[in-house]
């Protein structure tokens, strides 16, 4: 199971989300945790980022990460119209 680093923006977006949407989120945190490239999660890879990034659906939030071999690196979950804006 790899470390997970979250970052301060995905604190503060995780704040603003309703609970079944941060309960969905946990467990899809946990999932990717142990395979952040399953192919059970919708999850895509993000063109033109480096390192590259990744976005899964959670509804109509969108969250994005990265992983390396030991960490899990979530950047932000936001709303499908905003997510993409900032990053």
């Amino acid at each position: 199971m790899r470390d997970l680093l979250i970052t301060p923006q995905f604190e503060k977006d995780l704040k603003k989300i309703s609970l079944k949407v941060r309960s969905q989120t946990d467990e899809i945190i946990k999932r990717l945790r142990r395979n952040p490239i399953d192919s059970s999660i919708a999850r895509k890879k993000l063109h033109g980022f480096e390192p590259a990034l990744w976005r899964v659906r959670i509804g109509p939030h969108r969250l994005v990460y990265s992983f390396t071999k030991t960490m899990l690196v979530l950047h932000r979950i936001r709303h499908r119209k905003d997510i993409y804006r900032d990053l």
